[in-house]
């Protein structure tokens, strides 16, 4: 599992324990920005009254939406 994301100097930083066989959180590097290049595309067609709460409450003010 050496190409998940969260696989970091031999452990994980996503879970608690380092159990790589079968997991159910494995993504790559690039599935994760896809996700999150998905994200954001999907607060953007958000009215903005909703883009600027999801921008306060979760990034601190700094999605720039």
């Amino acid at each position: 599992m050496n190409n998940c994301f969260a696989y970091k100097n031999r452990e994980c930083i996503a879970l608690k324990e380092t159990k790589c066989k079968d997991c159910n959180f494995y993504k790559t590097k690039k599935e994760v920005e896809e996700g999150r290049r998905k994200a954001i595309e999907r607060i953007k067609s958000l009215d903005k009254e909703t883009r600027e709460h999801i921008n306060e409450t979760y990034y601190d003010g700094k999605l720039g939406v």
